[in-house]
């Protein structure tokens, strides 16, 4: 009798669980209206699955295959080959079916960024007007397929793929958690998100919210308060590192073009967003390893992308951001074919104002520069307001413009009473002393060195108060053309011409500059310089017509004169000399 009871415990144990493990067919319309009737009323239904069996163990699950969700207008919003639907047990004890989640296979989703605020206010709404829980929507869990997001009003059309991850918002006041993996245009993306309190969000009250994307060109980081309402509004901190922008703007469906300054960057500091504009302040940020402290503000108007503010840096190397200068000499010497890279960014607008202690360009450097950086519509202008060089103040800007006969550009640069001994000095000629002043405005277009160089066009003007030309003694000269034919090794090659004042007008067209307007005026001497100086051809065509004067500058009678020519190409100049003027 004993054993007997045994056998009979034994099977009923395996027969309760066999029928635990069985999958039970069910009929679709009833599960249909089961799942419908657990989903708050927001304008969505579950279309009649086409086979659904239930499983008792080890958790009362609804199995589904082939379920679609259908908004009012007849679109399928989510669609899934399998989906599994754990039920409530005192739900089932009751008779009812009750999700309390879901694990959708290899759905195919469609999320509308523009109606999500509204459906979210819905569901808040309806569950406050109905007793239980949120149904399937309390845990949602996605294994593969595709996630197909839209928002007209930011022109967004886009699908991620190969989407794993879930969602879990059990109930309109309780925390909204959401981690996805996909992959979105070729790059595997991680998303992390979490509302503390959605319901106070749509309230128009604040809650805390945290986001989180990864990939492999940004990692970016936001934690802070949401208040929620039509017009979302965020305060917090905010972080982000741009790996590589030139696949970020791929990422985004941009144009994958390289950057004017550079192809790294990262920032953070406190953020406060309002709308479609983001500011930061506090903000540290650092491109190709530049560092900067100062404000910034994000904002998207009308399609286009701009961001302005104030950045200042105790050191700045301009070379880190802007990368070494194009080639525009070949290894011959001849002025290079190469299409210029550089194109000024046609999808986003800048307006930055930049500071730094010490402002760098390779070998160059002047101090407290203060500057700024236009870009609108595909053009650029960079701005030195101001900064100390060579002992004066140097200004100057450089413009930039993509258009259909090439790169048009455009510079000024101007040096107030600066030595420009030293500045010729880091130019490669250390035989002149003195101080002065330049200003200089050219112009060029082209797609390449080689005519560009054709079409450069402008003028240039310099002062010089006293100083010195090293190498050149044409005051020695004159006297000695009184006496004999003068030997430019010799008289002309030793010693220095000295003068007290001098000026230099220059008009640059088609590659060419022409001397307009040229003298020094020196103890004993007067210089007048002539002529032309080839800039396509790289050589020279240029005169000087000295001759002697007194200590006051007067020429007397009798003085000697002298014609200096000057002429080839740069890298071999020939030097001649005649009597007289």
């Amino acid at each position: 009798m004993r054993r007997s009871v045994k056998w009979t415990i034994a099977a009923a144990a395996v027969a309760a669980m066999l029928a635990g493990v069985y999958r039970w067919p069910m009929a679709s319309v009833r599960v249909a209206a089961e799942l419908n009737r657990a989903t708050p009323p927001i304008g969505l239904h579950w279309r009649g699955p086409a086979r659904v069996t239930f499983v008792l163990l080890p958790w009362p699950t609804l199995r589904v295959v082939g379920v679609d969700l259908v908004a009012a207008d007849g679109r399928n919003v989510l669609t899934a080959s399998e989906a599994r639907f754990p039920l409530s047990i005192f739900a089932l004890m009751r008779g009812r079916f009750l999700p309390v989640g879901a694990t959708l296979d290899n759905p195919t989703a469609l999320v509308d960024l523009d109606a999500a605020p509204a459906l979210a206010e819905e569901r808040a709404v309806a569950e406050d007007s109905r007793d239980g829980g949120s149904g399937a929507w309390a845990h949602v869990r996605l294994r593969g397929g595709v996630l197909h997001v839209v928002s007209a009003s930011r022109r967004l059309d886009t699908l991620i793929e190969s989407l794993d991850g879930g969602l879990d918002w059990p109930r309109a006041d309780a925390p909204l958690r959401v981690a996805l993996v996909g992959a979105w245009r070729d790059e595997r993306v991680t998303i992390r998100g979490r509302v503390d309190n959605p319901s106070d969000a749509l309230s128009r009250r604040a809650t805390g919210v945290a986001l989180s994307v990864a990939s492999r060109p940004l990692q970016f980081e936001a934690d802070g308060s949401w208040g929620g309402g039509g017009e979302s509004s965020f305060a917090g901190t905010l972080s982000a590192e741009i790996r590589s922008l030139s696949a970020l703007k791929r990422l985004l469906g941009g144009d994958g073009a390289p950057f004017l300054l550079g192809d790294s960057f990262s920032l953070s500091g406190k953020a406060q967003a309002a709308g479609e504009a983001v500011t930061l302040s506090e903000a540290a940020v650092t491109a190709s390893g530049q560092k900067f402290d100062g404000a910034l503000t994000f904002a998207r108007q009308g399609g286009r992308y701009a961001v302005s503010g104030t950045l200042a840096a105790d050191q700045f190397d301009l070379a880190a951001l802007t990368g070494p200068p194009p080639a525009f000499l070949t290894p011959s010497g001849d002025w290079s074919q190469i299409p210029f890279a550089y194109a000024p960014p046609t999808d986003l607008d800048l307006d930055l104002r930049l500071s730094a202690a010490r402002l760098q360009w390779r070998d160059y450097a002047v101090t407290d520069a203060a500057g700024s950086l236009m870009c609108k519509a595909g053009a650029c202008t960079a701005t030195l307001h101001e900064a100390n060089a060579y002992q004066g103040t140097l200004k100057g800007q450089l413009s930039a413009a993509r258009g259909a006969r090439g790169l048009t550009t455009q510079a000024t640069v101007s040096l107030a009473d600066g030595d420009l001994g030293a500045a010729l000095a880091d130019l490669g000629w250390s035989g002149f002393h003195g101080r002065g002043d330049i200003e200089a405005d050219l112009r060029a277009t082209g797609f390449a060195a080689s005519d560009s160089i054709l079409s450069l066009s402008g003028q240039a003007t310099a002062t010089l108060t006293a100083g010195a030309i090293d190498g050149v003694s044409v005051e020695e000269a004159l006297r000695r053309s009184q006496r004999r034919l003068v030997d430019v090794a010799r008289d002309l090659g030793n010693g220095a011409t000295h003068f007290s004042r001098g000026h230099m007008r220059l008009t640059v067209a088609n590659g060419a500059a022409t001397i307009d307007d040229g003298r020094i005026e020196g103890p004993g001497t007067t210089i007048d310089f002539g002529g032309m100086i080839d800039i396509a051809n790289r050589a020279w065509q240029a005169q000087a017509r000295a001759i002697q004067t007194d200590a006051q500058g007067a020429p007397s009678s009798d003085a000697a004169r002298l014609t200096i020519i000057l002429s080839g190409p740069w890298s071999a100049p020939n030097v001649s000399v005649a009597p007289g003027g």
